[in-house]
């Protein structure tokens, strides 16, 4: 056994250059991994800033098991992933992490000795001093196996992603058995009959409940058959603490967190039960899937997530875990396991586990560990506990408090666990009693974020109570046990005599709302955290808060309130209140100590008078703050890091001071609808993200006088700009600029062209933009041009310049039509300005980088366009939809050996599908009618999906037919949704 247990909150943690492959094979290994139930960490920044990794990596790098280093041509030139790369070799070393590279574009020896490529990079690193470290942690990463893609299945990406989440699935197979070997301590044969009772691999579909007290270990034994079983089935969904999070969060945003995680999307959003329920009987009644609902405690929550079995393909499982066996009978779940009590040899092996980190027993500590097991009454919650409690201690130690422990009586379950938070220094009790009140089920990087606000060094104290068995983190989310939570609860009413005016931490509704009511608050009180179901009135003093001399920390959601406070105490470092009804912060308020302000939907129309001194201020969001109409004078918060004012519809002014906010990391003022004119000069050197879409009166951008060379990303979408400054260039660091629906942008000036690096431009519906610039070129570092729906008639012939671009967009571009054929392809070739029906292609290697094409709606009838696409060879995803071509060429789509995706929806006028690359996986042809080639498309191996709605009435459906049920024999799944189909998977 291991000295220690480490907890992972990620199973894998991707280092890759963003620039170079995020949108291609990153993404496509990053759904790969998701799909099989692997938790990866993917940091999707398009640009990390500033001299070394943050904050929040290095903790994703800690805490994953595994460490899958994509190895690109520039990825050395990025001292962010180099500072990575160091810091996975030492958790290689330390915490005996798992590393596999994959060497994508690059040679091996290329990156051990730092040649080419990477010997460049490194010629502009040699001054710095960690060059050394980065130099040898490179050497070692490259000396590992991995997978050399150049060299591994032909160069196929599909394929060598697949060999990839084999190995990993495997890696974390062995991996996980030893790691569920502690939880499932005496448990093994409780597994093996809920495997028996589930009847995995046979057919129907089945519901079982697992039963039993907290704390008996109910959902460790749902995750442990989850995680090792999940990947028999085409989705998965773990959905833990039902209870709470409906009641937090609300039925439907569980239906969408559900169906989310088994259809791998983000985009779904559902706005009532039956909606949700609709949506999985028409998403999930195909689909083998496996669902865990953890901790349900009300019908209503199985009806609207389990509804019934035929909601379920064959083959799927549910299981439920409740502490309430009248439910599952309710629901008529027919299979019911219910958790025994562990054995006392079989509590013996779990408390060691804890309490001694080993197997062996010291004789002297019999005796004292058989007292332990005797109080512990067979529960794993409370043998997990008290051994890590004692871990570490001595003999007499160990004696003071197992003798404490047998004054407790034999039911007292949580006075037992109480021993463990006094074992705690005074921080982390504070810490763990905050979590309880405030922050279950909050995501780890934002409460230690507020946590820090107080200086109770949050990142050793978490780490210590996880150690502790006291909280658990899962998908960067805090967890606590409910006996935990109980525990805390009564630690807090002990130590005020049960009188909430002087508890420490108020956290239920009806005890905040009479103190509030009632003026019954004191300086006993540090915390406040009021989230209520749904909004409603409360009757509040102004002066409720005068009393609280010592308040830290106030959180109010959904309370209806007709005034707000006259005081706020100066203790007060993070302050949320939603929907805050007074016009302003009280005048009284200094607010010196003041870190976070949240006052989202607020009433607020000046938050205070003046200039006002708040030194330790590092972020306000105002969000919806319809009624604000000018911004405060911030020349008093010089520690601004945030400040967030989207959808401020009434704001017309933001204060000059806001130009000057020298540590400003982002500044979002989406859709301020009124707001016509910022400070005229910005000096926000430490700006990463500026974020103006939708201020659809904003006319003018300011005038950069500095460098600002940590800007990654601009959001200039849907404004009136009709020109950009020449002094765009002095952002010289960023990497995106959207300028989409600008529909006033006539031109681009010259200077933009000059931002080295750039990687995405973007100009989607642009209608006024006729042309690009034959700078372009310039773009050296370009990736993404989008240029759907402007007015370009011609594309300049130096796009052919632009090595690195992955995706190209002309989707809607009506003018263009034939413009195409001379344009992209023959600018690219010899002979240029040739018919393009007799193009040369075989020299077209200009865009050996592009993975994503899309020449949708522009117009392209028979000919050189279709023929020059074979060129292409990096094609991953294109889109020919709604043109008027007859015929694709074979040759044009067959040679495009790394095609995945093809969409052809709209075209009516196409005849039969063309021959098709052996990789294809999707060919989307809705309104689409080459139905009579359909029977064809059996013949690819890799296919999976045929999206398609059949237009013609002589459309063979015999062979749709064929096709699907030659499909079902293999393990794609397809779906046909064509009107008189008559089979059904």
């Amino acid at each position: 056994m291991s000295p220690e247990i480490i907890q992972w909150s990620y199973d894998v943690f991707l280092s890759f250059r963003g620039e170079d492959i995020r949108k291609s094979f990153v993404d496509h290994l990053y759904v790969a991994l998701q799909q099989k139930g692997i938790n990866t960490f993917k940091d999707d920044k398009t640009l990390q800033k500033g001299n070394s990794i943050s904050l929040d990596l290095t903790r994703a790098i800690e805490e994953s098991r595994i460490a899958l280093i994509i190895f690109s041509k520039n990825y050395a030139h990025s001292t962010w992933c180099l500072d990575e790369v160091v810091k996975i070799m030492e958790c290689k070393n330390v915490k005996g992490q798992i590393v596999l590279p994959v060497f994508y574009d690059v040679d091996p020896s290329t990156v051990r000795k730092q040649k080419s490529s990477f010997g460049e990079a490194f010629s502009n690193h040699e001054d710095c001093c960690k060059v050394q470290k980065w130099r040898a942690a490179l050497e070692e990463a490259a000396n590992l196996s991995g997978w050399d893609l150049p060299n591994t299945a032909n160069a196929h990406e599909a394929m060598v992603i697949k060999q990839i989440v084999e190995h990993i699935m495997a890696r974390l197979g062995s991996h996980r058995h030893a790691r569920n070997a502690e939880n499932l301590v005496g448990m093994e044969s409780r597994m093996q009959k809920v495997y028996k009772m589930l009847g995995i691999g046979s057919g129907g579909v089945r519901f079982l409940g697992i039963l039993g007290m907290s704390g008996v270990g109910k959902t460790t034994l749902a995750r442990v058959i989850y995680d090792n079983s999940r990947s028999q089935f085409e989705g998965a969904c773990f959905l833990h603490e039902v209870k709470d999070r409906s009641a937090k969060q609300g039925l439907e945003r569980l239906q969408e967190i559900l169906l989310s995680e088994i259809l791998v999307t983000n985009d779904l959003r559902i706005n009532n039960l039956y909606e949700g329920a609709s949506m999985e009987i028409e998403r999930l009644q195909y689909k083998k899937v496996l669902l865990v609902l953890d901790d349900v405690d009300h019908i209503d929550q199985l009806e609207a997530l389990a509804g019934k079995r035929e909601w379920f393909g064959l083959g799927s499982r549910v299981i439920i875990t409740t502490k309430d066996k009248h439910l599952l009978v309710k629901h008529e779940v027919e299979k019911i396991y219910r958790m025994t009590m562990l054995n006392d040899n079989e509590s013996l092996q779990l408390f060691k586990l804890y309490a001694l980190k080993k197997n062996h027993l010291p004789e002297e500590f019999r005796d004292l560990s058989a007292q332990v097991i005797r109080h512990s009454g067979g529960l794993p919650l409370a043998l997990k506990v008290l051994g890590s409690f004692l871990y570490g201690r001595d003999f007499a130690e160990w004696k003071s408090e197992v003798e404490r422990l047998e004054q407790i009586p034999e039911d007292g379950v949580v006075k037992k666990l109480e021993l463990s938070f006094n074992g705690l220094n005074n921080i982390e009790q504070k810490i763990l009693l905050d979590i309880v009140c405030f922050f279950i089920g909050k995501k780890k990087e934002s409460v230690t974020r507020i946590l820090e606000s107080f200086n109770f060094s949050p990142v050793i104290g978490i780490k210590v109570l996880m150690e502790k068995s006291l909280i658990m983190v899962s998908q960067g989310r805090i967890l606590v046990h409910q006996l935990i939570q109980e525990m805390c609860w009564y630690i807090i009413r002990q130590e005020a005599s049960a009188d909430p005016r002087r508890y420490s931490r108020l956290w239920l509704p009806w005890d905040i709302s009479d103190v509030l009511a009632g003026d019954l608050g004191t300086d006993k009180i540090e915390g406040m955290s009021l989230n209520l179901d749904s909004v409603q009135a409360v009757n509040v003093s102004s002066a409720a808060f005068q009393q609280m001399s010592r308040l830290r920390f106030l959180s109010i959601q959904n309370m209806n309130v007709p005034q707000g406070p006259s005081f706020l105490p100066g203790e007060l470092r993070w302050f949320n209140w939603h929907a805050y009804p007074s016009r302003s912060l009280p005048v009284s308020f200094r607010g010196e100590k003041l870190v976070g302000l949240k006052l989202k939907d607020s009433r607020i129309t000046q938050l205070w008078q003046g200039s006002k001194v708040l030194g330790k201020l590092k972020y306000i969001n105002l969000s919806r703050s319809e009624k604000l109409i000018r911004t405060p004078d911030l020349s008093g918060t010089p520690n601004l890091e945030r400040l967030v004012l989207e959808e401020c519809t009434s704001l017309v002014e933001v204060n000059f001071s806001v130009g000057d906010l020298r540590r400003l990391v982002l500044l979002n003022l989406k859709s301020c609808t009124k707001l016509k004119t910022l400070p005229k000069n910005i000096q926000l050197e430490n700006l990463e993200v500026f974020i103006l879409s939708g201020c659809s009166k904003l006319k003018t951008f300011p005038e950069i006088k500095e460098k600002m060379t940590r800007l990654s990303e601009l959001y200039l979408e849907g404004t009136a700009l009709r020109e950009l400054p020449s002094s765009i260039e002095n952002l010289s660091g960023v990497s995106l600029i959207n300028l989409s629906y600008c529909k006033h942008l006539k031109n681009l000036p010259s200077s933009i062209f000059r931002l080295k690096c750039l990687r995405t431009l973007a100009l989607f519906g642009c209608s006024k933009l006729e042309k690009l610039s034959d700078d372009v070129g310039l773009l050296e570092c370009l990736e993404e041009l989008y240029c759907d729906g402007t007015a370009i008639r011609t594309i300049p012939s130096s796009i052919s310049l632009l090595k690195s671009l992955k995706h190209l967009s002309f989707h809607g571009c009506n003018a263009l039509g034939l413009q195409l054929d001379s344009s992209i392809f023959s600018s690219w070739l010899p002979g240029k300005g040739q018919n393009s029906m007799g193009l040369n292609i075989s020299n077209l290697s200009s865009l050996c980088s592009l993975t994503t094409l899309d020449i949708s709606h522009c117009n392209i009838s028979d000919g050189g366009t279709l023929c020059n696409l074979g060129c292409l060879s990096s094609l991953v995803e294109l889109n020919l939809s709604g043109n008027s071509f007859t015929n694709i060429p074979d040759a044009s789509i067959s040679g495009l050996t790394q095609l995945i995706r093809l969409e052809l929806v709209g075209c009516r006028k196409l005849v039969s599908f063309p021959e098709l690359p052996q990789c294809i996986e999707e060919v989307h042809a809705d309104e689409c009618t080459p139905f009579e080639s359909i029977d064809q498309l059996v013949k690819y191996p890799m296919l999976r999906c045929v999206y398609g709605r059949c237009f013609h009435h002589g459309a063979d459906y015999d062979k749709i037919d064929a096709l699907w049920n030659n499909m079902t024999k293999v393990k794609y799944s397809l779906l046909v949704p064509a009107k008189n189909l008559t089979t059904a998977k």
